[in-house]
Formats: structure tokens, sequence, C-alpha cells
């Protein structure tokens, strides 16, 4: 994988942003009890060598029920931490596999026709009630009280900048950009189901890589969510890198493949 080390690093730091953590020796623990159904939020995060993997999935149940949480977790070094895996369902888990594409700009702007009924803007307190309307209307982030519990503290973190694009005035799209050193990733592509199809994303990314630039990022990241997202983020000359496997255990609830059928 390219520069697997940068894409782990910020990952970390994207997460810090809205939770707690603490480390241990395979990774590190992740929980906010304010949000306690916001998967991201509150998981461990591993991906080192996992040498007892019974005593280390007993400790992370331990950590979880402790502050009243279900535990999870996020395990992205799969290949050495086969035992463990092997141990999930012994230890009270169900489990799912991923293979997720990563996706980096390749620095080169799309052709896109000017279309003078476009307006992006930053979100700000005037028109943050509009930008967190359009990804309320999104049922693969989650429920809309969560969703609005997130956009709130991200919004306000120094780490975050929010975008809105409005076509002829109304508020259609939304995205994010996460910024740590010299790295950036986006997060959160929404738009409008009604106007979905007709290119938007590209306009909005567009200007996300324009400010990137004016911000001098020397990388700038997205992790769409299946094959089909993936190709209209290479339209805006995101490239895939590699993949990037992982596996997400839990111990109650939906598993995440669940919660996008169900959307």
């Amino acid at each position: 994988m390219h520069k697997i080390e940068h894409i782990m690093q910020l990952d970390i730091d994207y997460i810090k942003s809205f939770s707690e953590m603490e480390t241990c020796n395979e990774g590190v623990l992740f929980y906010n009890k304010e949000m306690p159904t916001y998967y991201d939020a509150n998981h461990a995060h591993i991906w080192k060598k996992i040498a007892e993997p019974d005593m280390f999935l007993k400790e992370i149940k331990n950590f979880y029920q402790s502050k009243s949480l279900i535990p999870r977790l996020y395990l992205y070094n799969v290949e050495e931490n086969q035992l463990c895996i092997e141990a999930l369902e012994i230890q009270g888990f169900q489990y799912e596999s991923f293979t997720d594409d990563v996706q980096l700009w390749n620095g080169e702007y799309a052709q896109l026709s000017h279309n003078p009924a476009i307006q992006i803007e930053r979100v700000t307190d005037a028109n943050m009630e509009e930008a967190l309307a359009v990804e309320m209307s999104i049922a693969t982030f989650g429920e809309p009280e969560l969703i609005k519990k997130a956009f709130k503290q991200t919004y306000h973190s120094p780490h975050f900048t929010y975008y809105l694009l409005r076509l002829d005035g109304k508020a259609c799209c939304t995205a994010n950009i996460f910024i740590s050193g010299n790295q950036g990733r986006v997060e959160s592509v929404a738009t409008i189901e009604s106007y979905r199809g007709r290119g938007l994303i590209g306009y909005i990314l567009q200007h996300i890589q324009q400010e990137s630039v004016k911000q001098g990022l020397e990388y700038l990241w997205i992790l769409p969510i299946n094959e089909q997202v993936a190709k209209v983020y290479d339209k805006a000359n995101f490239k895939s890198v590699g993949t990037m496997k992982s596996i997400h255990a839990f111990t109650e609830g939906k598993s995440i493949h669940q919660i996008r059928q169900d959307s």
C-alpha cells in the first residue's frame, strides 16, 4: 500500500478530534460516552500484532463495558492477526470484513464546465443549519440525531472546514476537509437525493482541492464507501493507490453492512 503509514496516522488524528483516546500496545482505544452509538468514536483501533488474542479481547470487552459502551474493534493488520480473528467468536464478537479502496488526489483538476447557477461557500454560523440539513438527509450517515451531534462537534474543531454548494440558491451538497499537518482528508460528501446525478460533487470536490493547494497540503485523501462512489471520486482525479483490508468486530448491534443496506 502506498504510504500506508500516512493514512493510519491521519485516521488516528481524525478520530481524536471527536473522541477521547487511551493507548495500548496494539493500538489505541477511542471512546466518547456522549455519543455511545457513534461507531467511529467508540472502538479499539488496532494495527499492530496481537501477542495474546484471548487476553487482548477480554481486555477490550472489560474496557468498553466499564464505560457502559458496546465493545467494538477495528482491526487493520489482518494478515498478521489471524489468530485474533479466529478468537473473536469464542470471545462473543461478531465480525465483518472489508476491503476498501484508498484514493489520493493526483494534483490535477478535472475539466468542469462553468455553471453560473452553482455557488460554493464555507459553512459558518449563518448557514450551518442548511449544511446540517443536507447531512441529516443522508441515511448512510446514521441516525439524524447522531449526525447532528457529530456535525456540531467537528464543525467547531479547528481541524475541520465545511463547504456548502448551492444550485440556484438551494443548499443541496456538502463536504468537509479534515487537516492534520501536511495531510487532508475529504469527509462527509453528501448530496440531497433529488439533486443527485447532476455532477455537483465534482464541483465541491474541486473547490476543496483548490483550497488544499492554497494551504500547501502534500496529500489529499478520500475513502469511498463502495465501488460506485469510488468511480465518482475518480472522475475528480482522486486515484486509487491501493486497498486496505480491515475487520469490524462488535458484541451487539448492527453491522456496518446492515446499516448501509437499510439506508
